[in-house]
């Protein structure tokens, strides 16, 4: 199995991304979530965590943005009656931290709003998994840490710096407490680079 790839981005959509690798154009099916992380990274190098899917009419290579999602994925897919289709469309409605919260409190509702998923298929995922999912980390990110992800990051478009670099930047980051902080590694990795 090949556990990551890691080339430039040549395109990308909402659910696919193309990576060029040693001259070779490696197509994979991605979650929302993981466009979302990747959309403004085109033409750089990416980094997909990989699951290959065999089947008769061909191999499918599906790429995640980290290691979490490409776990809960796995995870998804054997549960009886959830393919990797479904289990990318779970991925894509939702992110994988609220899915484990919602897997281990079996919260019906929050996995029967993704299209596709019944009461039935929720209930199947809630008691195959509960046990499995524990040891995940289930709490989302906080919208305060979100908010001041987004304010440093226009405070450095504002600046001058390009989407790319920027969302490049972010990613790169550890936790920061307060957006001055944010705001001041990302111009310190800025002036070592320039």
């Amino acid at each position: 199995m090949l556990e990551y790839v890691k080339g430039k981005l040549k395109e990308v959509g909402p659910n696919f991304a193309i990576l060029e690798v040693a001259g070779l154009g490696l197509r994979c099916l991605i979650s929302l979530n993981t466009y979302n992380k990747i959309k403004l990274l085109k033409n750089s190098k990416v980094v997909l965590y990989t699951f290959m899917h065999i089947k008769d009419e061909g191999i499918e290579l599906y790429g995640f943005n980290d290691h979490l999602e490409r776990q809960v994925f796995t995870l998804l897919n054997k549960v009886s009656g959830v393919g990797p289709k479904l289990a990318l469309s779970i991925l894509s409605w939702l992110e994988p931290k609220r899915l484990i919260a919602a897997i281990v409190t079996g919260d019906v509702k929050t996995l029967t709003s993704v299209p596709g998923v019944g009461n039935k298929t929720a209930n199947k995922i809630i008691i195959e998994l509960k046990d499995k999912v524990k040891t995940l980390p289930k709490e989302t990110e906080s919208e305060t840490s979100l908010k001041m992800l987004e304010e440093a990051r226009e405070a450095l478009l504002t600046l001058g710096f390009s989407a790319v670099e920027v969302q490049q930047v972010l990613n790169e980051l550890k936790d920061a407490a307060t957006v001055e902080e944010i705001i001041t590694s990302a111009l310190k990795h800025f002036a070592k680079e320039g």
